[in-house]
């Protein structure tokens, strides 16, 4: 299996083949800014390995682009 075999993809090399799908974690205040502490936690777990490759979840990109409770945002600076 090819599965935990190196791989190049662009100038991107990995050290496996096996990638963290985006998830949604509701991991945000009221007003959609990160909690830190665990937000952090998380990906630093999951990507502690060298030439592991995260993708991230999904942010609202205003406050009207979504209706989630507690989902992280990116339209103030508070939130990036």
């Amino acid at each position: 299996s090819q599965l935990f075999q190196p791989i190049t993809i662009g100038r991107l090399s990995l050290a496996h083949h096996v990638v963290l799908c985006p998830l949604r974690r509701f991991k945000a205040d009221a007003q959609h800014v990160p909690l830190l502490p665990l937000v952090k936690e998380y990906y630093t777990q999951r990507g502690s390995t060298p030439g592991t490759l995260l993708i991230s979840e999904s942010t609202l990109i205003a406050a009207k682009a979504g209706s989630f409770p507690n989902m992280l945002g990116i339209w103030s600076e508070d939130q990036i």
